[in-house]
């Protein structure tokens, strides 16, 4: 941090239904409030929650650590905390901020300093009754951009909601701060092209602000407020200058109801292809752009506007990089359920999307991966939810997976918030190890099957599927020399809703590699790296390819070593060191390894 002053932005995390920050992707509100303080040329230090944990957390189990903080922070100006995470979830990458360590960094920043406090968990929190362990604190329940604006301007704090030419101007200048440049995946070791994702804000709102599902925050929001074309292309273009290269459009409750005509008056809003071809057509323009994502689409509005859907299922196909994944939010199959909580998309409806997504979608991009299929997301606790909902739940996934329809993940979450029910958790638990095993593990065999090369696929933890401070901090997990030694790493493509693959070896985290896939769990894949030098393979790489056993990957090893010995130089070929070691070349073996010596 700046010793010599300025602003502090804590970087909290958010993730929202149409808001997406949690590392690596960064955020759009925490963007919006560097923008303010670069409009005003305000110096300030931008820091995640996770660089806090790493830098301050320990120091705070000791008086002379708090004081030192204390010390670090009294010249500050002020200090932004954004705490937005409202949807439950585990995240590979980076933790949400909790409350408790809203109330941690707020002790240790001198109270002379204020400090400002928002974004939906805030809010949350506020009305749960938390309340605050220090003075000169404000949290505001609107936009935390504006309210900061606001108090800079005039010195006094002020709930403040920003107007349409603001929301322009701090997302074009938060394309270029330090949320962008300064963020930890921006760059990887060694000044490499890190992972990061840039969420971009399309709309705020939802089209059924009227009578919008009662669990969601969004309709709350009100009518939908549409950027213009324009400033989401000038921002995307701003942020590719500033070094984002995958940026995924998010922000927006449906994609298809981007500037949709009868918003204000019909239930189903008729989809208007035109702007968001525009905006996939010019982002794609800029040769530096890699990955090319979106988010949420509604189902319901699919089925009922077929005609103006395909065109942008068309667009969507043509400029999206593989892996793309819609959201569709049925929630649940149960009438009761639908009809208690406001929902707007029934089963025949969902059905009819999910075709239509799978006609256009299906073909294999350059990245292994079918270009364009649907998630599908469940919620537990709804009012009205009784055991039979879980039945026909699967029922409905069940006549899915009969029709050979693909969808590339199901998310079953559990509702948070007051005035639900409590979830019946025999039936529950039976119902997620019911989809788990009959329809994920299934469609993910046919998604992605054994043999499918996946490519650039990120590594980020070791042993465990969360990556942990010391994956950070300790540079033996990066080192190239690790390749191939015992272990298990995990990483993803860079995109919305990766899969998660497993291989069992050590590679160096924050690398990428092609892999080959090997074998499949219920919601993650195992495989291999492609392109493996057979002549330096370790016993843990040549066991990773199935029907290289350990008996084999020991004949293979010892083979070799007599090789060299003898003067007789490397394999020449790969079928060479099978053949030399007395073994049958397993499928797959020539995709994997190669000689290069």
């Amino acid at each position: 941090m700046d010793e010599s002053g300025g602003w502090l932005v804590i970087d909290g995390y958010e993730d929202e239904p149409a808001a997406f920050g949690v590392p690596n992707y960064v955020g759009f509100h925490v963007r919006y409030i560097c923008g303010v303080l670069e409009e005003r040329a305000i110096e300030y230090t931008y820091m995640t929650v996770d660089q806090w944990r790493r830098s301050y957390k320990s120091k705070l189990e000791t008086s002379d650590g708090r004081s030192s903080i204390r010390n670090e922070m009294k010249n500050l100006e002020g200090a932004i905390i954004l705490a937005g995470a409202v949807v439950p979830g585990k995240y590979i990458r980076g933790t949400p901020i909790s409350l408790r360590e809203v109330d941690a960094i707020l002790s240790s920043i001198p109270s002379i300093v204020p400090v400002l406090c928002g974004g939906w968990a805030i809010r949350h929190w506020r009305q749960s009754g938390w309340i605050s362990p220090r003075k000169n604190l404000f949290c505001t329940v609107k936009d935390t951009d504006a309210t900061l604006n606001h108090f800079l301007s005039t010195g006094i704090w002020s709930h403040t909601k920003r107007t349409s030419d603001q929301w322009s101007k701090w997302a074009l200048k938060g394309a270029g701060s330090k949320a962008v440049t300064d963020h930890p995946d921006i760059t990887s070791h060694g000044g490499v092209r890190g992972p990061l994702i840039y969420e971009i804000e399309l709309y705020q709102g939802c089209v059924r602000f009227k009578r919008g599902c009662k669990f969601c925050i969004e309709p709350k929001k009100g009518l939908p407020l549409w950027r213009e074309e324009s400033d989401v292309i000038k921002e995307i273009n701003a942020a590719i200058d500033s070094g984002v290269v995958n940026v995924r459009i998010g922000g927006a409750t449906d994609i298809y109801t981007y500037r949709a005509e009868g918003v204000e008056d019909l239930e189903y809003p008729i989809p208007n292809p035109e702007p968001i071809s525009k905006v996939l057509n010019s982002a794609r323009e800029n040769e530096s752009l890699e990955i090319l994502h979106v988010d949420n689409a509604n189902p319901s509005i699919i089925a009922q506007n077929i005609e103006p859907s395909t065109e942008i299922t068309k667009q969507l196909v043509s400029n999206l990089s593989d892996g793309a994944v819609l959201s569709f939010g049925l929630e649940s199959a149960d009438p009761e359920v639908h009809h208690a909580n406001w929902l707007n998309c029934d089963p025949m409806q969902l059905k009819t999307a999910i075709r239509h997504i799978n006609e256009y979608g299906r073909e294999r991009g350059p990245r292994g991966l079918p270009k364009l299929l649907p998630g599908l997301n469940f919620i537990a606790g709804l009012n009205g939810e009784s055991r039979v909902t879980y039945d026909l739940n699967l029922q409905l996934l069940r006549q899915i997976k009969s029709e050979g329809l693909w969808l590339r993940r199901i998310n079953i979450r559990q509702v948070e918030g007051k005035g639900f029910q409590d979830i019946p958790e025999t039936e529950f638990r039976s119902f997620k190890e019911s989809v788990r095993e009959e329809i994920d593990r299934p469609m993910l065999k046919e998604i992605a099957p054994v043999g499918t090369i996946l490519s650039a696929v990120w590594w980020e933890s070791r042993e465990g599927r969360i990556r942990l401070p010391e994956h950070v901090l300790d540079k033996k997990f990066t080192q190239p020399s690790i390749r191939g030694s015992p272990g298990v790493t995990f990483g993803r493509q860079i995109g919305a809703y990766p899969l998660l693959v497993g291989v069992p070896y050590a590679i160096p985290l924050e690398t990428e590699s092609d892999i080959l896939v090997t074998s499949h769990g219920m919601r993650s894949i195992s495989g291999i790296e492609c392109g493996i030098d057979i002549n330096s393979a370790t016993r843990n790489q040549l066991e990773a390819l199935p029907g290289i056993g350990a008996k084999s990957s020991w004949r293979i090893v010892s083979t070799r070593a007599i090789r060299i010995r003898n003067g007789q130089g490397h394999f020449d070929s790969v079928e060479e060191a099978f053949s030399e070691s007395e073994l049958e070349m397993p499928p797959f073996a020539s995709e994997v390894f190669v000689t290069t010596h």
